[in-house]
């Protein structure tokens, strides 16, 4: 198993409607996680490139990518499609985010409450619901991320929460970090 990731820059429309005229920017890096630094310079650079008070977010994919699969896939789509040489960037980081091209299988629960002790409970039920040992959580700017390693039945839980902001999310990205501008 690789430990190589999807990662996202984006400065999102929805974060910045008070800028008259905006427009959304995008990198996206196909990079393994030791070289997370490197992501992370960049993601400075490009949100210091922004307009004072812009917001930029980072995001990363929840799930490792497989090389072998995005190698195949891409040599297929550079004969087939013959994309121009300046879009290559576009057409790998495309390849990269397709779902069959993942080297993992975990999920994300979006669990936009920004309450810690609700979080917790949630998490008691998931290892209720389920037969994990374990779980990754994030903070978000609306709540939580928690990351579990593999699927399982999720309808009873979900029926339990059914009055709170939760989300699955099967092969996404997970929300790292997000700077503005001053």
């Amino acid at each position: 198993m690789s430990d190589l990731y999807v990662y996202l820059i984006r400065s999102r429309n929805k974060d910045n409607k008070d800028f008259l005229n905006f427009k959304e920017r995008i990198k996206i890096i196909l990079e393994y996680k030791e070289n997370e630094d490197r992501v992370i310079k960049e993601f400075h650079k490009f949100a210091a490139d922004g307009v004072p008070g812009e917001q930029t977010r980072l995001y990363r994919s929840v799930n490792s990518r497989n090389e072998e699969k995005i190698r195949e896939e891409l040599i297929i789509r550079l004969l087939r499609d013959k994309p121009s040489m300046t879009k290559l960037n576009r057409t790998l980081a495309s390849v990269a985010q397709q779902v069959e091209n993942r080297d993992e299988s975990k999920w994300l629960f979006d669990f936009d409450v920004d309450d810690e002790e609700k979080v917790n409970d949630f998490i008691d039920d998931i290892y209720f619901y389920s037969e994990l040992e374990n779980h990754e959580l994030y903070k978000t700017p609306h709540g939580y991320a928690i990351v579990v390693p593999h699927k399982f039945d999720i309808r009873e839980l979900m029926e339990k929460w059914k009055d709170y902001d939760i989300t699955l999310k099967k092969d996404r990205l997970l929300f790292l970090d997000m700077i503005t501008k001053e």
